[in-house]
């Protein structure tokens, strides 16, 4: 089974979706972790639409922060860092992810399913392909605990919001191991005019700061978690 990480601020009703459309589509049962915000306006509307088994409340937070708190909560072997704007379109979304994992001993592996922007794999069809060139075109992606536990990740730490998919991407495709899984489809569309954000875009320079982070420390790093993750499948071997 699977576990959704997902910090969310200001979106109870996206948030509501995301747990209908995938609960809709789901062949096991799905872990729902969320993040929120204690200053957040919006969080009584989240208490009126979520059962309080799937959200936990704290300080205003690192969204990165808030992924890693959340797949350390998680009970499942797989984790999925989300965002609330997800809509999961497609039925037994979960067992096909999950078999993917499957085909690996030591469940190294990403898997990226589509978030239906077509941009650099409209013509895969609905075959699953190890990816191994440029990046690909989606933010949500599944992890087993055998890299997040080697890791001590989801979300690399040293981010506050950006640059997670891109990190993780040229990891796993360093390893041969970043799956894109275009039968699977997790609709995504940003949404940048509203308080969430806002935050993330302009408050505390974020992005800037980020994206220093991302050139400053990302080879080093990047090469730190490949090792890492290469003597893990090779004691498998």
């Amino acid at each position: 089974m699977i576990s959704f990480c997902c910090p969310s601020r200001g979106r109870p009703e996206l948030a509501k979706r995301l747990i209908d459309t995938a609960t809709k589509n789901q062949y096991y049962d799905t872990e729902f972790l969320f993040y929120l915000n204690d200053d957040d306006p919006e969080l009584e509307r989240y208490r009126d639409l979520i059962d309080e088994k799937h959200y936990t409340v704290g300080p205003n937070q690192s969204t990165c922060y808030s992924w890693n708190l959340m797949c350390e909560k998680s009970k499942n072997d797989v984790v999925m860092l989300m965002g609330d704007d997800v809509q999961v379109n497609t039925k037994d979304w979960d067992k096909l992810i999950l078999a993917q994992f499957d085909k690996y001993s030591d469940k190294i592996l990403m898997v990226v399913p589509s978030d239906g922007r077509p941009r650099g794999t409209k013509n895969l069809g609905g075959v699953a392909r190890l990816w191994g060139d440029e990046p690909l075109p989606s933010a949500h992606f599944a992890l087993h605990k055998n890299w997040t536990d080697t890791l001590g990740y989801l979300a690399p730490v040293f981010f506050w919001h950006w640059h997670v998919d891109s990190y993780t991407q040229k990891v796993a495709r360093r390893l041969n191991r970043c799956l894109y899984l275009p039968a699977v489809e997790f609709k995504a569309k940003k949404i940048i005019n509203d308080n969430a954000g806002k935050q993330i875009r302009e408050n505390l320079n974020i992005r800037e700061r980020d994206h220093f982070v991302w050139k400053k420390i990302k080879a080093r790093y990047l090469d730190a978690d490949v090792g890492a993750l290469k003597a893990f499948i090779e004691s498998f071997n």
